[in-house]
């Protein structure tokens, strides 16, 4: 059984139980029209199209939007982002969630549509102790154990009120970032400007390495 077929009926099955609106905003060039935007449009348009009309995917044209790709970063073509009521930026994905990332994604969308996020409670105990921070997770499609560093930060961050800001970055996609960061393998999650997190980390690990010894334990 091909691999897309399992994926896509995980999409049709997960996606119905979004309960509520939720809107992906999307920053596209469409006068490029790059391959990676044309992709991934295409894999969005799927959860999209399964959703019951619970999903909205809001394609803002690079060049139209200054004062949001001002206050959002917007540097590459296409951008994800997941945004908060207060305009939060939550997650941001350059990559396309398929393949193996397609069950955090799911998950993301199903949390911030409402469902149970495992670690809000902690997150919320630890809160007043977590500095504002940046997570940048370095994955790629193909890498078994990516999607739990993608799960676990995705949920640290739709627990945290926009004091944690995601970055799901598929190195293979945006080969620059990493060169940039020195990848060596993945996951490859950098926090802050801390030493790079090599390989996969637990809940405990991630909240002391965002906020010291200092903890209300997961």
């Amino acid at each position: 059984m091909p691999a897309s077929y399992i994926f896509k009926k995980m999409i049709r099955d997960e996606m119905k139980k979004l309960s509520k609106p939720v809107k992906l905003h999307v920053f596209i060039d469409k006068n490029k029209k790059s391959q990676n935007y044309e992709y991934t449009m295409s894999i969005l348009k799927i959860y999209e199209e399964n959703s019951n009309e619970m999903l909205t995917i809001v394609e803002l044209p690079i060049g139209k939007n200054p004062d949001l790709e001002k206050r959002y970063n917007i540097e590459r073509d296409p951008t994800v982002l997941l945004i908060d009521n207060e305009g939060n930026e939550l997650i941001r994905y350059l990559s396309a969630p398929q393949g193996s990332e397609t069950q955090p994604f799911i998950q993301a969308l199903l949390i911030f549509g409402g469902a149970l996020n495992y670690y809000e409670p902690a997150i919320k105990k630890n809160l007043n102790k977590i500095v504002p921070s940046t997570i940048k997770v370095m994955i790629t499609n193909s890498c078994a154990y990516s999607p739990q560093m993608v799960s676990l930060t995705s949920q640290f961050a739709l627990a945290a009120g926009g004091k944690i800001r995601v970055e799901i970055i598929d190195i293979m996609e945006n080969p620059d970032i990493g060169k940039l960061y020195n990848t060596s393998s993945v996951p490859y999650t950098i926090i802050n400007k801390k030493e790079p997190l090599i390989g996969c980390y637990g809940p405990n690990e991630l909240l002391e390495e965002l906020i010291g010894e200092n903890m209300v334990i997961l």
